[in-house]
């Protein structure tokens, strides 16, 4: 029966202990008298089990256990109130160590004198025939006891001092993520507004309907960007929507010296990814393109689901920019272009992604890879 009851036991805390137990999620005060219930509840369970071999009646070692660890139960709770001023006060480790040997000590003796008179008084003894050393008669165990409560005790403050820690330190890069992120944002969207209000512009009295047209595309690009600004992420179809806006923009300024192609199936229209994550890609395909692609420039926008992944590619025909004029660093404007990518890339999907630009048989590619899970 001993055994059975100390495998239960065992399991008992070891739930309360674990995640799925969440006993440490509690407030510390709860935490507190959970244990403090507990610890004695089980100490107090198993002393009477071994106790019983030794007493004439089941009632008489009940009595006997319940005296003695409800003493133990209401002493230990003087010891808390000490050690909390010590933690408060944040006491270092060798005077908290100290201080917990001799509270131990001096309190285990405490018990050991209530529990002797107890135990007296239930048996019906004369205390006139005790010497007065018998009124100490345990102490020494007791103090251990004490001891192991005390080490608990400090361990858990501990554990939890160091649980809070880690939230705060968790909260704060949190935090210092999304302000990351949306900087990143932040510093996109001018630089693609100077650009195409610039296109617009110069279309306004050359040819008034394609300026409108332009502006109409515009306006529908720039409610993208006010809806996707309260999340940080969007399905994959309004991306694509929103570059189909900002390419037809471009459509309209460049006519035929541009062909744009688009090759996203509705099967990945759901993933969700940071908005404006692929408008520098087509930008600069559309930047640099023109600069190194014989006309018409061509431009893919393509993506697709393979073992898991997304893979997303913004292609265009020409080739690959000189160091000075890489977006990394452009000669002008204030856009931030690959670099941008590559951080909302890792800011996002953190050990889960790929990213690579490299020219292929006339064709720049700048490919995307994002695993699911």
């Amino acid at each position: 029966m001993l055994k059975r009851f100390k495998k239960g036991s065992r399991r008992v805390l070891l739930y309360l202990f674990s995640s799925k137990g969440r006993l440490f999620s509690s407030s510390r005060a709860s935490l507190f008298w959970t244990l403090q219930v507990l610890g004695w509840g089980a100490y107090g369970l198993s002393m009477f089990l071994g106790a019983l071999p030794h007493f004439p009646t089941v009632m008489l070692a009940l009595a006997h256990k319940l005296i003695f660890v409800g003493f133990g139960f209401i002493i230990s709770l003087a010891l808390r109130y000490i050690y909390k001023y010590l933690w408060r006060r944040q006491f270092s480790f060798p005077a908290i160590t100290v201080a917990a040997i001799f509270g131990s000590y001096f309190f285990g003796l405490i018990w050991a004198v209530c529990f002797n008179i107890a135990r007296w008084w239930l048996n019906q003894m004369d205390l006139n025939r005790l010497r007065w050393y018998d009124y100490f008669n345990g102490g020494l165990s007791y103090c251990f006891v004490f001891l192991a409560w005390s080490a608990l005790y400090f361990g858990i403050k501990h554990y939890q001092d160091l649980q809070a820690q880690k939230e705060h330190t968790l909260k704060a890069n949190s935090l210092a993520h999304q302000a990351q992120l949306q900087m990143l944002r932040y510093q996109l969207n001018p630089h693609f507004l100077f650009n195409a209000l610039n296109s617009a512009s110069a279309l306004i009295h050359e040819d008034p309907d394609r300026a409108e047209k332009m502006l109409n595309e515009l306006s529908e690009f720039l409610r993208y960007s006010l809806l996707s600004d309260r999340v940080h992420e969007v399905p994959l179809r309004d991306e694509v929507e929103a570059m189909r806006n900002y390419l037809a923009i471009e459509k309209i300024r460049f006519e035929d010296k541009l062909d744009v192609e688009f090759d996203i199936p509705a099967s990945v229209g759901e993933f969700r990814v940071p908005a404006f994550l692929v408008h520098p890609l087509v930008e600069n395909a559309i930047k640099y393109g023109m600069q190194t692609s014989a006309l018409p420039l061509r431009i893919r926008l393509s993506a697709n689901e393979r073992n898991g992944s997304l893979q997303i590619e913004v292609a265009n025909t020409g080739r690959w920019a000189a160091p000075e004029k890489d977006s990394l660093r452009p000669p002008n404007g204030t856009g931030i272009g690959l670099e941008n990518v590559r951080q909302r890339l890792q800011q996002t999907y953190p050990g889960r992604h790929s990213f690579d630009v490299r020219e292929r048989d006339g064709w720049i590619r700048a490919m995307m890879e994002i695993k699911k899970y």
